[in-house]
C-alpha cells in the first residue's frame, strides 16, 4: 500500500484527519494539487499448506484487473512459453517467489537489488527471475506495463542443464515442465540441507500405488510412488466383453467381443449384431447387465461396466436410439473422468510376471491397479496426444471434455477425502508433430472468470468460456479447493 503526500502552492493536506474535504485544507476548483509518495507498507498474504501445516508469507499482492505480460517467441520456444505461463498462474507457487522480492525490492533505492534465488541455484534463480519481471509494478506510477518479457536467462539456463533446450528446435512442454519443477526441487532441497519436502513436492506432488495381483495365489505386491504430473493415455486399453442375446422365440445367442473402454454400449450392441448380419434384430433390444432390474443407457461409456458381461433382450418396439452408433462405430469425443477412471481401473499384464511367494516362485498371470493416496494442491494431468507406432511418432486429436469448475477428483477415485479441484491453465499444442505450435489459458484467480489466452508475446482477453475448453489442450493445471464449494461442469 502507498502512502502520498498532497499539497497545494497555499496549503498541505494534513492525513490524520481523513474525513475533511479539499475545500477544508483552502484549496479551491481550479488550484494545482502535488503528490508524492511517502513510503510503502506492503501487503501480507499467508499462503497455508495441508500436508505440513507450514505457512508461507508473501508481501507481494497481484493486481488481478492487470492484463498479463506475454513471452516473447526465441525460436521454436512456444512449448517454454507456454508452460511458464501456466506455472506463473500457480499463486501458491508465485506468492513463495514473490515474497523474498518484495523484502529486498519495496523499500528504498539503496538496499541490494540482488536475486534472493540465485543462491539456490541457476533453475531456480531464473525462474524466479522471471517472475519478478513478469509480476512487479512500476514503482513510478503503480501502474502494470502492458509488454512482453524476452525469457532469455530461462532459455539459456534449461539449455545448460539438458542439451535439447538450448537448439532451436520445438519441444515438448510437458518434458520442459517436469524437468523445470524438478530441478528446482532439487536445488531448494540442496540449499536447505536436503529437507525432504520443498514447496514443490508439497504443492505439486502426490503418491501413487501400484499393486499387482498374482491371479493363481492372489499374492498383492504393492509399491507407492511420487507423482508430480499425472500422465493419461487417450487410447483406453482394450477390454473383452461377453454379450448374451436372448430371443423371442425362446432361443439364446452369445458371443466374446474385444474393444476399446473408450466406447460405449451402443457400439458393443451394434459389432454384436454387425458380426452376424443381422441389421433387424440390432434395433429391436433391450442392453443389460448381470442385474435383471437394470437397464442400461446406450450411451453408458464401457469403462464404467463392473462386469464384462451384456445381455440384450428382443423387443417388439423399435428402438431408434441404436441408428446413432450404426455409422458412428468410435467415438469422437472422451471425457476427462472417463480416462481417469480408466487410467485407476485394473489392467491385465501382457507379460508374465514373477510371483514370489513359496507356493508359486513362477512366473505367472497377473493384474495391475494404480490407487492415488494423497492428493496435490496442485494437479497437473497431461493428456497424452503423442504416439510412437511403428517407429514413428504421431498425434491424437481426440477431444477430451474437462471442467473449469468444481472438479471432483475425491468422488471420481472413490476416496474418502474431498478432493475438488478448480482449473486455472491449459496448455494447448496445435497442429501436427512436425508443424506445431504451443499456447496457453491461464486465468490469476480459480474464483475469477477472466481467462486470458497466451500466444508467446501477444495476450488477449478470453471472452467465452467455451474456448477454454478446447480440442486442442495437452496439459491441464487444477488448484486444489480449501473449502468446498458448488460444483459445476464446464
Amino acid at each position: 500500500m502507498a502512502h502520498f503526500l498532497l499539497w497545494s502552492d497555499s496549503s498541505t493536506i494534513d492525513d490524520n484527519e481523513p474525513d475533511k474535504r479539499l475545500a477544508d485544507f483552502g484549496i479551491q476548483p481550479g488550484s494545482t494539487i502535488y503528490a508524492s509518495i511517502t513510503h510503502i507498507t506492503p501487503i501480507n498474504y499467508s499462503i497455508k499448506n495441508n500436508k505440513t501445516d507450514k505457512t508461507y508469507t508473501s508481501t507481494y499482492s497481484f493486481n488481478l484487473d492487470a492484463k498479463p505480460k506475454g513471452l516473447d517467441n526465441l525460436g521454436n520456444t512456444c512449448f517454454m512459453n507456454s508452460a511458464l505461463q501456466c506455472l506463473v498462474h500457480v499463486l501458491p507457487l508465485t506468492e513463495f517467489f514473490m515474497k523474498s522480492f518484495t523484502q529486498t525490492h519495496s523499500t528504498d533505492d539503496s538496499v541490494n537489488k540482488s536475486n534472493p534465488f540465485d543462491t539456490y541455484g541457476e533453475v531456480t534463480g531464473a525462474y524466479a527471475e522471471l517472475l519478478w519481471n513478469l509480476l512487479k509494478p512500476d514503482r513510478s506510477s503503480f501502474l502494470y506495463y502492458d509488454y512482453s518479457l524476452r525469457p532469455s536467462r530461462m532459455k539459456k539456463t534449461i539449455g545448460r542443464l539438458e542439451s535439447r533446450f538450448a537448439t532451436s528446435d520445438q519441444q515438448d512442454a510437458q518434458e520442459f515442465m517436469t524437468l523445470l519443477l524438478d530441478t528446482i526441487h532439487q536445488e531448494i532441497k540442496q540449499k536447505q540441507n536436503h529437507v525432504r519436502n520443498t514447496i514443490i513436492t508439497e504443492l505439486f506432488f502426490s503418491q501413487i500405488q501400484s499393486s499387482i495381483t498374482c491371479s493363481p495365489c492372489q499374492h498383492v505386491s504393492t509399491t507407492v510412488h511420487p507423482s508430480s504430473i499425472l500422465s493419461l493415455p487417450l487410447n483406453l486399453q482394450e477390454r473383452t466383453f461377453q454379450v448374451n442375446f436372448f430371443k423371442l422365440n425362446g432361443r439364446d445367442e452369445y458371443d466374446i467381443l474385444t474393444m476399446s473402454t473408450s466406447n460405449r454400449i451402443g457400439h458393443l450392441v451394434y459389432a454384436f449384431f454387425e458380426r452376424r448380419h443381422d441389421s433387424i434384430s440390432f434395433s429391436y433390444v433391450t442392453a443389460m447387465t448381470t442385474n435383471p432390474e437394470a437397464t442400461l443407457d446406450f450411451d453408458t461409456p464401457l469403462i464404467k461396466l463392473s462386469e464384462p458381461v451384456v445381455t440384450l433382450i428382443e423387443q417388439k418396439s423399435y428402438n431408434s436410439r441404436l441408428e446413432t452408433f450404426r455409422y458412428n462405430n468410435k467415438p469422437t469425443t472422451l471425457k476427462l473422468d472417463e480416462c481417469i477412471q480408466e487410467f485407476f481401473s485394473p489392467e491385465s499384464l501382457d507379460e508374465p510376471w514373477f510371483c514370489e511367494q513359496e507356493k508359486c516362485k513362477q512366473n505367472t498371470k497377473a493384474s495391475k491397479q494404480l490407487q492415488l493416496l494423497t492428493f496435490p494442491r496442485v494437479l497437473i494431468i497431461q493428456l497424452k496426444r503423442f504416439s510412437h507406432e511403428n517407429g514413428r511418432r504421431r498425434k491424437l486429436d481426440t477431444f477430451v471434455k474437462y471442467h473449469i469448475d468444481g472438479f471432483d477428483l475425491g468422488k471420481l477415485v472413490k476416496s474418502s477425502e474431498e478432493a475438488i479441484y478448480d482449473l486455472i491453465g491449459v496448455c494447448n499444442h496445435i497442429g501436427s508433430i512436425s508443424n506445431g505450435h504451443y499456447t496457453a489459458h491461464a486465468r490469476k484467480d480459480p474464483k475469477s472468470e477472466k481467462w486470458y489466452r497466451f500466444n508467446d508475446s501477444y495476450v488477449s482477453p478470453i471472452y467465452y468460456k467455451d474456448e477454454i475448453v478446447s480440442r486442442d489442450a495437452y496439459l491441464l493445471v487444477y488448484l486444489k479447493r480449501q473449502k468446498e464449494t458448488k460444483s459445476s461442469m464446464a
